[in-house]
This record gives C-alpha cells, sequence and structure tokens, in this order.
C-alpha cells in the first residue's frame, strides 16, 4: 500500500508541472520495484476530475457547440493527433526507454532546456490558430519520452510562439483529457485483471491524495506561467538529469 500511496503522491505533484510524471515514475518504478502499469494509469482519472474543475468555465464554453466553440474543439482535436499517432505506432519502442537511465537523463535534460529557454520567449497576446494548434501538437508527441513532459512542450511551444499565457495554460490541459481518456481506456483493455491486486481502499486513497495535489499543481502552475517564472522547472530538470546520469551507472 505505502509504494502505491508513494506512486500517487509523485503522479499528483509531476503530472502538471512541467518536470515529466513519466520520468520520476520510471525512476520511482526502479527504486521502489515494478510498477501496477494499469494502477499508474488508474491515477490520470484523478488527474483528468482535476483538469475539469480547473478548466470547468472553457468547458462549459465549449459545450455551447456555437461557431466560437466548434472552432476551439478543432484546435484541439488538431493538437491530439499528432500525439495519438505516435503513441499506436512507436508505443512499443517507447515502453522500452523507461528501463534506461541514460536514456531519461538525456530527456530530462532536453526538457530542461526546452523549459529554460522561455525565459527569452516574447510577451505576447497572440490567439490559438490552426497552424500554431498543430506545432504545439507536433511537439507534444516528444512527450511520450519518459522525461520529457506533457505540459512542458505544449505551454513552452505556446510561449514560444507569443500565444496569451492563461489561453496556453488552459488549452494545454483541455488537451489532457481526451488523451487521458484514451489512455485509460487502451490500458484498462489490456490489463484490467491488474487493479483486482490492488485493494479499494488503497485504490481510494492513492486517487485521492493525487487528485489534490493534482489540483493544488494546477494552480501553483497558472500562477508561475503568469509571473513569466515557468523557466525555473528548467533548472530542477537539469538537476534530474544528473541524477539519472548517476544512477545509470550505479543501478543499471
Amino acid at each position: 500500500m505505502l509504494n502505491e500511496i508513494l506512486l500517487g503522491i509523485i503522479q499528483g505533484i509531476t503530472e502538471f508541472l512541467p518536470i515529466s510524471s513519466d520520468g520520476h515514475l520510471a525512476i520511482a518504478s526502479k527504486l521502489l520495484g515494478e510498477t501496477n502499469l494499469l494502477f499508474i494509469t488508474f491515477l490520470h482519472l484523478a488527474s483528468l476530475l482535476a483538469v475539469i474543475i480547473f478548466t470547468r468555465k472553457e468547458l462549459i464554453d465549449i459545450l455551447r457547440f456555437d461557431k466560437k466553440s466548434f472552432r476551439y474543439i478543432l484546435f484541439i482535436f488538431i493538437g491530439i493527433v499528432p500525439a495519438i499517432i505516435t503513441g499506436l505506432f512507436l508505443s512499443d519502442l517507447i515502453e522500452k526507454t523507461l528501463s534506461c537511465f541514460l536514456l531519461i537523463s538525456i530527456f530530462f535534460l532536453f526538457n530542461g532546456l526546452f523549459l529554460f529557454f522561455t525565459k527569452y520567449s516574447k510577451n505576447e497576446s497572440k490567439s490559438l490558430s490552426l497552424k500554431n494548434s498543430f506545432l504545439i501538437g507536433l511537439v507534444q508527441s516528444l512527450a511520450l519520452l519518459p522525461g520529457v513532459s506533457r505540459s512542458g512542450m505544449t505551454i513552452s511551444t505556446g510561449l514560444f510562439l507569443g500565444i496569451e499565457k492563461e489561453k496556453i495554460v488552459k488549452f494545454s490541459f483541455i488537451m489532457f483529457i481526451p488523451l487521458a481518456i484514451g489512455a485509460f481506456a487502451l490500458e484498462f483493455v489490456k490489463h484490467q485483471n491488474m487493479l483486482l491486486n490492488i485493494s479499494i481502499i488503497t485504490l481510494i486513497f492513492s486517487f485521492a491524495v493525487c487528485f489534490v495535489i493534482n489540483l493544488l499543481c494546477l494552480n501553483l502552475l497558472n500562477y508561475i506561467v503568469k509571473t513569466n517564472k515557468f523557466w525555473i522547472f528548467g533548472l530542477y530538470c537539469f538537476l534530474v538529469s544528473i541524477i539519472s546520469f548517476i544512477l545509470y551507472f550505479t543501478i543499471s
């Protein structure tokens, strides 16, 4: 039970902060022992609930189904297609990288550099378009690699493109909704019996812990982006990259 709670805390902190939940969970699973992949995917439902609450105003606007909302839905669709295609065709290859600390170290370094250079992005107030939604989606597909953050890639790309800060934060997390639903459905179909090995109390407690931390981190991240401090997360990723590199020689 302790391992599951620890994973719930790690998932809660790292899912939306731009520091890669997959990278942290890959490291944790190496140190704590084999991880129940379906349990990790189950925790995405807690993250999903947190996102729905965080973006509730935007979701209500989308559900109006007027011209503006249909256009926004199109942006979301264009944004998630690259990640879906990459996940379908390269999932087996990507899964193999989860066990290599050297690759994880490289991916964390890449993520850190991407985040750090947002320090020099221009403070503009552009709106979403078909073109920049597709570019954000392309970069988002890199986040399938452990150590590369989905929110880090999408928000950083949006900042580089000059998109208004609050708009890119909300767009990034609204894109998470269909991706999380799809990921859970696929994992549940493949490994549905895995959850039977975990007690109901552990599932509920881990879900609650993950949800509360997720909601806190979403609001924290939104504040940090607004105050132009998003690049600070890059420094943290550099540190994790160094730790992963050391672990490659001591544990792998």
